[in-house]
């Protein structure tokens, strides 16, 4: 597979917007047999007709999301920008799927007619899913995990929910020239495609910090120990009634919630991270994006600058390992990121560091591209085969 990138910062004119990207991902890089295109584009811009003008002036598919931010090789973070990556092959098979719009009484029969939809355009079993899902707070992240882990055993899934300011402007998904609130997307990939990943989340707080989840429902706590959620974020010191004003969005992902708890047929605690995006003071509730599961260990672990800096330079150091011992013969071109909103805000005003330390140690000669999401997803560690996973405050990092 080859790849190439471009990015445009004129989010006024799509016109030119367009130009400047098919200009800076095509002129001198010769498709092959099979492409397709990755649009990234800020979230103030008009995404629905940028995607169709984009697609109309491409012979391949495109598809995507609009994110408060976005990264590639050349010029690094962006952060009012579209970005737009060719994947190019004579080996690999692309296939997209779209989904009908999701609501939380038919989600798992969309995830599993969009699945076969990308799957049955391939010749043969996907490598690699790109799974774009929408941000509806009344489902659970988990849910797209779950249903394709299993859906696909053993596949691995790399993507995340689009992200937006949420002031006026739009969180959307993009396929085929349109923009979708409420659609989900995925990208099979299939033939010579040898994946793999670094996944960066929370270090572990203070012990004292730490409760049981008493009483739980699908990605709603309402009980820690022998308190409400509330009034054990009152006891460690967390303002809870300012969290209820404003854009609290800050205060959430720089306070995640670390839950750890043991995995089937391990004695091991697994742990996890989840961001809150709603707290209801007359219920004692907190609502994240993610799964909270009973009798889960449960702490606020705040997030500080340098832990995210450090993850960068671990991360891409990771990966760069993975593919210094990847197949032999097999050829690498592209790392694929997803980081967390979080991320980006809680490093301001050097919004930038994050993929500065990335690019830092940046394999030679492979195309970078990613956004900034509401919600990871990537595969966890299990033997020899993929477990895939809805992750949070994550920087997910696959090289393909």
């Amino acid at each position: 597979m080859k790849s190439n990138s471009s990015v445009t910062y004129e989010i006024d004119d799509l016109e030119q917007s367009v130009r400047e990207l098919t200009r800076g991902a095509l002129d001198g890089f010769p498709l092959l047999r099979n492409s397709v295109g990755l649009l990234f584009c800020y979230s103030d811009m008009e995404a629905g007709e940028l995607a169709a003008r984009l697609a109309g002036a491409v012979p391949f598919p495109v598809v995507g999301c609009t994110a408060i931010a976005t990264m590639e090789r050349r010029d690094g973070f962006h952060a009012i920008a579209a970005t737009f990556t060719v994947l190019t092959a004579d080996d690999c098979d692309f296939s997209v799927g779209l989904s009908g719009p999701i609501t939380a009484e038919n989600v798992t029969a969309e995830i599993e007619k969009t699945y076969a939809a990308a799957a049955g355009g391939l010749g043969g079993e996907p490598g690699l899913l790109f799974a774009l899902p929408p941000y509806l707070l009344e489902i659970m992240l988990d849910e797209y995990s779950d249903t394709l882990n299993r859906l696909a055993p053993g596949v691995p899934v790399v993507g995340g929910l689009p992200s937006y300011n949420g002031s006026g402007d739009e969180n959307l998904t993009l396929s085929g020239g349109e923009a979708y609130g409420d659609r989900m997307v995925i990208l099979a990939v299939g033939g010579n495609i040898r994946p793999v990943f670094s996944v960066q989340s929370v270090a572990p707080g203070a012990v004292e910090r730490k409760r049981r989840v008493t009483e739980a429902r699908d990605n709603v706590v309402y009980r820690v120990g022998e308190q409400t959620f509330t009034e054990y974020l009152a006891e460690i010191g967390m303002p809870v009634e300012k969290l209820v004003e404003g854009n609290n969005t800050v205060a959430f992902v720089s306070n995640p919630l670390l839950l750890e708890h043991g995995r089937a047929g391990s004695e091991e605690a697994f742990a996890y991270v989840r961001t809150l995006h709603e707290i209801d003071l007359e219920k004692g509730t907190g609502t994240a994006i993610g799964r909270i599961p009973m009798d889960a260990t449960l702490s606020v672990c705040p997030l500080h600058r340098d832990e995210i800096a450090q993850a960068a330079l671990d991360g891409i150091g990771t990966l760069s390992e993975k593919i210094g011992a990847g197949p032999v013969g097999y050829e690498f071109s592209t790392v694929l990121a997803v980081s967390c909103i979080g991320r980006h805000l809680l490093m301001s005003p050097n919004n930038s560091a994050e993929v500065d330390n990335i690019l830092s140690r940046f394999p030679a000669g492979l195309t970078l591209c990613g956004f900034y999401s509401y919600g990871e997803l990537g595969p966890l560690s299990s033997g020899e085969r993929s477990v895939n996973f809805a992750h949070n405050e994550s920087l997910v990092l696959c090289a393909f």
